[in-house]
């Protein structure tokens, strides 16, 4: 990893909600999710549009504290924002998961970042009882 690296990369943060439902019928809460703590700042790097309500987050563990990269539902994140990212292992990570792909850090801009700012909260919207 390269220390001297200190290129910010715009991101889309979020944090993981207090209460989560789970279950059948949802009718389960938990405190967190089994990953991430409530309130834990995540770091919403890609998604999989018009297709499932997944997102792949970077954040800190609940149990090892250390940074992972997972796929989450969409519902369980809430206080979105979009925002420059300076922390060098968060863009190290980053730029390790967009490297598997064939188009690189090519297709991580401003621009998707912002699309998907715009198209989460749609897949958040309180159920109707």
């Amino acid at each position: 990893m390269d220390h001297l690296e200190t290129t910010p990369l715009w991101t889309l943060v979020a944090n993981i909600k207090e209460n989560i439902k789970y279950g059948e019928g949802k009718l389960q809460t938990r405190i967190g999710t089994k990953q991430f703590s409530p309130g834990t700042k995540v770091y919403i790097i890609d998604w999989f549009a018009g297709m499932t309500e997944d997102i792949t987050v970077i954040g800190l563990a609940r149990d090892t504290k250390r940074l992972i990269t997972i796929v989450i539902r969409a519902e369980w994140v809430e206080h979105l924002r979009v925002k420059l990212c300076y922390n060098p292992k968060v863009c190290s990570k980053i730029k390790t998961y967009f490297d598997k792909e064939e188009a690189g850090m090519q297709r991580y801009t401003e621009q998707f970042i912002n699309e998907m700012f715009i198209g989460i909260p749609q897949w958040n919207k309180p159920e109707s009882i």
